[in-house]
């Protein structure tokens, strides 16, 4: 283990190189990134991205004797947050010019696109967290521990924000006699 090897070596930049760190735990922070991603590519992205934020921060976190592997899984989560966030918003920027191109459907979806566009109108009248929330979990399916990890608060308030979410737009839906 690299943390051991540098603990014996003095900590001292010079007998650690950046490489040896990049080879002892490239492939273990791929396979973690790979599964809070679901995506190898967008996981390379993120572990690239803590590595060059090691290169940055090189001498600071070796005079610090901060434990590397540590130092790596977090910056590795931060980068993938980071990942998360980037493709959340990409998505929901493609979502939104789809949907105001459906807002005037023909065809035989006629019925079922203008339900659509009707729960989308109310899902702006939540507040943005309770909105981000059930986009994360009903339109992307992330699970409550990766909403978590993207909006940065515990599971038990994501459960939360769902809850007063789903009520708040059911609610709303039925007012407005949108059945579905």
């Amino acid at each position: 283990m690299v943390d051991d090897w540098v603990d014996s070596q003095e900590t001292q930049s010079d007998s650690v190189s950046l490489e040896a760190v990049m080879e002892q735990h490239q492939s273990v922070l791929l396979r973690y990134a790979t599964r809070l991603l679901n995506n190898e590519s967008l996981a390379q992205d993120a572990v690239q991205d803590a590595f060059i934020r090691l290169h940055a921060k090189w001498d600071d976190v070796l005079e610090r004797g901060v434990p590397l592997k540590a130092w790596l899984f977090r910056s590795t989560h931060n980068a993938a947050v980071d990942v998360i966030r980037k493709e959340t918003r990409r998505r929901l920027l493609h979502q939104r010019q789809a949907e105001q191109m459906d807002l005037h459907p023909t065809g035989d979806g006629d019925r079922y696109n203008e339900q659509h566009a009707q729960v989308l109108q109310h899902l702006n009248v939540l507040k943005p967290k309770e909105r981000e929330v059930l986009i994360l979990r009903l339109q992307e399916g992330m699970s409550y521990q990766e909403i978590a990890a993207v909006i940065q608060r515990s599971e038990g308030y994501v459960g939360t924000l769902i809850h007063s979410a789903t009520k708040k737009l059911s609610q709303r839906l039925r007012h407005a006699g949108v059945g579905i």
